[in-house]
């Protein structure tokens, strides 16, 4: 897959420079990315064109998978910045008159998923999304592949998503909001591991100073299927080494070793914890930041919020509190030879320190 989407991507690069219609983007760029993972353009039982409704309202494209339509794309020019929330909301109510959960909207370049069942209007309900020409992950890739549908993999990870963030915005706004029994709960509960109780205004204080994070991991596997293919992970020990292909990708590789030096010169304590899609530091066993090796530079999700960062440093990250991502942290940055290390360690000390100091 990974020479095949080399090709692609140096056509959008070239494409960049010319202007190119919704026919031939759909042509040159949407249609072959979706036959690198597996989808037949020339079955109609698979992908069918302009597939309308009873009211005549349709999309470019909608995905089968034995008989059943799993997935919308809405096809735009590669120029279309795709922020028309008039045209995301329309495409939304036809997923939803449709049955279906899942639109991808595209202008062969970026890729934006969203989710119908998420709360909100319009880009409210974006799920995931990912430009080809930077540094995409291609595990997020590999969630719109045929056997992925086959599997409803990315269907079980929205509902995921959906499920995990509503419970957490509902326990935040039970801890924020705490009533006088539940502060008993946890007085009693204080008094079992200490011997005694806080006052309840303390309590109701630390209470308010709560936010939840949510594990990848539980994304994955609260919905699993049938995961066959997967099972041989089961049990297995993660190195650092994996993260980076087994040292295979020995650019990004020596960046996140250079990083490390780096964090640790500046006092930045720390122990590491590789996992299937990133390495965890923790410290005092609690991730302040998560890194995933890329085959070209690092992608860093810090365990901050936008309202913590300056506003030269909101200019150089993204928000992806409300996005699907593998990381913990809300807020997402890249890294890369050529990069600013010095920037990048500062945002991750910032969440060092925020959590050495709670």
């Amino acid at each position: 897959m990974a020479s095949s989407l080399e090709k692609i991507i140096a056509s959008i690069k070239k494409l960049k420079t010319q202007n190119v219609n919704e026919a031939q983007t759909k042509d040159w760029l949407i249609r072959p990315f979706f036959e690198t993972l597996g989808w037949d353009f020339s079955n109609p039982d698979e992908v069918v064109p302009e597939d309308d409704d009873s009211a005549g309202k349709r999309t470019d494209y909608c995905f089968y998978v034995n008989g059943e339509a799993k997935l919308l794309v809405e096809a735009k020019p590669l120029s279309n910045p795709l922020a028309d929330n008039k045209m995301i909301i329309e495409k939304l109510n036809y997923c939803a008159n449709r049955g279906i959960s899942l639109l991808i909207i595209t202008n062969g370049d970026a890729y934006k998923i969203y989710y119908s069942e998420l709360k909100g209007i319009g880009k409210d309900k974006l799920l995931q999304e990912f430009t080809l020409s930077d540094n995409v992950d291609e595990d997020v890739i590999e969630k719109l592949s045929k056997k992925s549908f086959e599997k409803d993999l990315l269907l079980n990870y929205s509902r995921n998503i959906s499920l995990f963030t509503t419970i957490k915005k509902a326990v935040e706004n039970l801890f924020q909001s705490a009533d006088k029994k539940f502060i008993r709960i946890i007085n009693e509960s204080v008094k079992e591991i200490l011997g005694h109780k806080f006052g309840d205004d303390d309590i109701e204080t630390a209470l308010k100073q709560f936010t939840l994070q949510i594990s990848t991991d539980l994304h994955e596997n609260v919905y699993a299927t049938d995961t066959t293919d997967d099972n041989n992970d089961e049990g297995k020990s993660w190195t650092i080494e994996n993260q980076f292909r087994d040292g295979k990708w020995s650019e990004s590789f020596e960046q996140y070793k250079k990083l490390r030096k780096e964090l640790k010169s500046v006092g930045i304590t720390f122990a590491e914890n590789p996992t299937k899609r990133y390495i965890s530091l923790l410290q005092d066993s609690k991730s302040f930041c998560q890194i995933c090796g890329l085959k070209s530079g690092l992608k860093i999700w810090i365990n901050l919020e936008m309202n913590e960062l300056t506003e030269e440093e909101s200019l150089k990250v993204r928000d992806v509190s409300k996005i699907g991502h593998w990381g913990m942290g809300d807020i997402e940055c890249f890294f890369e030879n050529g990069s600013d290390l010095e920037w990048v360690v500062s945002l991750i000390n910032k969440s060092f320190k925020k959590v050495v100091n709670n």
